[in-house]
């Protein structure tokens, strides 16, 4: 089994399996640090991105050129050139929000902004995936939950180590007293 089987664990063990049907269509909002590192890891299986959105130009331009190392490869050795020719970029995310063909968007910015862009987003249509922490405090994690179900649209927060194999594991050692 080796590495492959490794690899396939996570999936495999959560029950998930291969994506029926066409990727989303996904704006990235936030392509600095983090969300350069999020735009690495996207699985091309599942995410078709359209468009990415950011105020620094340096961040824009990084979010294709990367910075060189396997964190943060960025967009044209990713998906090469040709491909990224059809990703449009935008200095406003209300732009990106504004467009029908975007299903959902990815959100990679400051704390003090996922709430508001989180909730525009659900209000433009779009399911969201924010970065952890959800929001800068309570009362905007209310709000976010309410904007949720008013809409009907996903709302998941980034706490990718919540499906992980690993503390699913460390879990079942301690509720076994181990």
């Amino acid at each position: 089994q080796g590495m492959a089987g490794a690899a396939a664990l996570p999936t495999g063990y959560f029950g998930y399996g291969a994506l029926k049907g066409d990727p989303v269509k996904v704006g990235w909002i936030g392509t600095g640090d983090e969300g350069s590192i999020l735009l690495t890891q996207h699985p091309q299986e599942y995410l078709d991105i359209r468009a990415i959105a950011d105020l620094r130009p340096s961040n824009r331009k990084r979010a294709f050129t990367g910075d060189g190392n396997e964190h943060r490869v960025g967009l044209y050795n990713k998906l090469g050139e040709k491909r990224c020719e059809s990703i449009d970029v935008y200095d406003d995310h209300k732009q990106l929000l504004a467009r029908d063909d975007i299903e959902a968007v990815v959100i990679a910015v400051p704390l003090s902004q996922h709430a508001p862009i989180a909730i525009a987003a659900m209000q433009a249509g779009k399911h969201v995936l924010c970065e952890k922490l959800m929001a800068h405090n309570i009362a905007e994690c209310k709000e976010m939950i309410k904007v949720k179900e008013q809409t009907g649209k996903l709302l998941a927060v980034g706490h990718q180590r919540h499906y992980s194999v690993l503390y699913d594991n460390a879990n079942d050692l301690i509720q076994c007293g181990l």
